[in-house]
């Protein structure tokens, strides 16, 4: 967007009290805002409404180094139509026994300027994928879908899961992981998120979590495309929330030119992810094409885009005022 219409959107900004300063919200405090369908419901709203090409977004600074592998990032979103403000800065590094994710989510009024709140971003994130898992599962997914396929076992792969409960009635749910300790543990965590009825497996090879799965997820740190020696056979959904760059991804290149691929934004999706994202469909296309999805092989790679971590914070500081 150039300088002219932002300066014309800024201008256009409410104006008003705000209210009382919010203190930080905490992991525990960020989680009990939110009504995930709800959440999922807004997004949709406010992608019909062309509300994020609307907003400015400019596509995220991301610095990285190998060792120890570490990402340090930040993620600026503005949008008057939801009155905020928000930049999400983070710091992603391995080592051993200490947590991976570090954010915050820093939110001021578009209309005054006041801080509105500083919130844990980790936790916002891990709600807003959730969310945008559920929207894009349930316009792509078949109607159906009883069985998914989880490649992970981190907290992002729990979030999938989440997501796609969300909007479908699961039966049977597989998940793989490298240590099987972990991934022990970590289905006793899904089962405690999922109904009694929904069974939950561990499988001892990859593929029996990938082949014959109406939706499979992955989120990983793999740098290989993982899912490239197995079939996919239509129709099938793919969430792939992991590595997403020219050189490395969760998906074979033949995979991804084989299937309708659905991206958060375009443009930054071929800025990071490479030229095989330019004929993806957008949010705000997926939204407009029906049914049409449900019968072929659909994968979304997602990079993330702020916008929805700006609806998603809009969302929580509603429900927080309320309560």
């Amino acid at each position: 967007m150039n300088k002219a219409v932002e300066s014309q959107e800024l201008a256009s900004a409410p104006s008003g009290p705000v209210g009382d300063r919010m203190q930080p919200m905490t992991e525990a405090q960020v989680a009990a805002a939110v009504d995930l369908p709800a959440l999922v419901a807004e997004l949709g709203e406010s992608l019909r409404a062309g509300q994020r090409h609307q907003a400015v977004t400019p596509i995220k600074f991301v610095s990285k180094r190998m060792e120890p592998y570490s990402v340090f990032g930040a993620m600026p979103s503005i949008s008057t139509a939801h009155g905020l403000f928000i930049t999400k800065v983070a710091a992603l590094v391995k080592l051993p026994g200490t947590r991976t994710i570090n954010a915050v989510v820093v939110a001021f009024d578009t209309g005054t300027g006041d801080l509105r709140a500083v919130l844990d971003g980790a936790a916002l994130t891990d709600i807003k994928c959730a969310a945008v898992t559920a929207l894009v599962t349930d316009h792509c997914a078949i109607g159906d879908a009883r069985r998914l396929g989880v490649v992970g076992a981190g907290v992002l792969a729990l979030q999938q899961i989440r997501g796609v409960a969300t909007v479908r009635e699961l039966e049977v749910v597989t998940v793989y992981g490298r240590d099987v300790g972990r991934t022990e543990a970590f289905a006793d965590r899904a089962r405690a998120l999922l109904p009694r009825t929904t069974e939950v497996r561990v499988a001892r090879d990859l593929r029996a979590a990938v082949e014959g799965q109406d939706v499979v997820c992955t989120a990983t740190t793999s740098s290989e495309p993982i899912l490239g020696g197995f079939e996919l056979r239509a129709p099938v959904h793919v969430n792939c929330m992991g590595a997403h760059t020219p050189r490395s991804r969760e998906v074979s290149t033949e995979q991804l030119a084989g299937s309708v691929v659905i991206v958060e934004d375009r443009d930054s999706a071929v800025t990071e992810s490479g030229e095989l994202h330019s004929a993806a469909l957008e949010l705000e296309d997926m939204l407009g094409a029906g049914d049409d999805l449900r019968a072929q092989r659909t994968i979304f790679s997602s990079n993330g885009h702020s916008f929805l971590d700006l609806v998603t914070t809009a969302h929580v500081l509603a429900s927080a005022k309320r309560r």
